[in-house]
């Protein structure tokens, strides 16, 4: 929850939500509030991103307890740890998480980052130290990632960018 209560750390989130169909499709990449539900919402007025940036908002409150559910039904976790914070480390442990993502749908499995408590601001400090802890993790090593892993509903991909616009050669 404290991402969520830091104002300036919600609002990176909000930012990159894209709310509606029409939202998703322009620029297909960020969270995807994609689908008939959140188009009939926004188009209505009752989802924006500033009623979701608004903690008084009935969207603000509507939008906790779904994410309170899913965290605490998790019944399994991943994680992948490193001896120390290079650059290098840090672009190993990503071809770990692709690979054991790659495995994880291979055997009918759903990945799902949950990676905030591994951010560095000073709001997360405390949790960040009680997740290294927890693992008995000591520095310079560190948690890269951290992931929720179980059974989830079929869904579609996301839109996604051509290739030809991200890469330049």
């Amino acid at each position: 929850m404290v991402e969520i209560e830091t104002a300036r750390t919600y609002k990176e989130s909000i930012d990159l939500m894209r709310i509606g169909n029409k939202e998703v499709a322009a620029n297909p990449d960020g969270i995807d509030l994609g689908g008939g539900f959140f188009s009939i919402m926004k188009n209505l007025g009752f989802i924006t991103h500033e009623k979701l940036a608004d903690s008084d908002s009935i969207a603000y409150k509507q939008g906790i307890p779904p994410f309170r559910d899913i965290m605490y039904s998790s019944m399994a976790y991943s994680w992948i740890t490193s001896s120390g914070n290079t650059h290098m480390d840090q672009v190993k442990v990503g071809i770990k998480y692709l690979l054991s993502n790659l495995k994880a749908a291979e055997l009918g499995l759903s990945m799902h980052p949950i990676s905030q408590a591994l951010q560095e601001y000073p709001e997360m400090a405390a949790l960040y130290q009680e997740l290294h802890e927890l693992m008995a993790i000591k520095s310079p090593g560190r948690i890269q990632m951290l992931a929720r892993l179980g059974y989830g509903p079929q869904v579609v991909f996301s839109p996604r960018w051509p290739l030809k616009t991200r890469i330049k050669s």
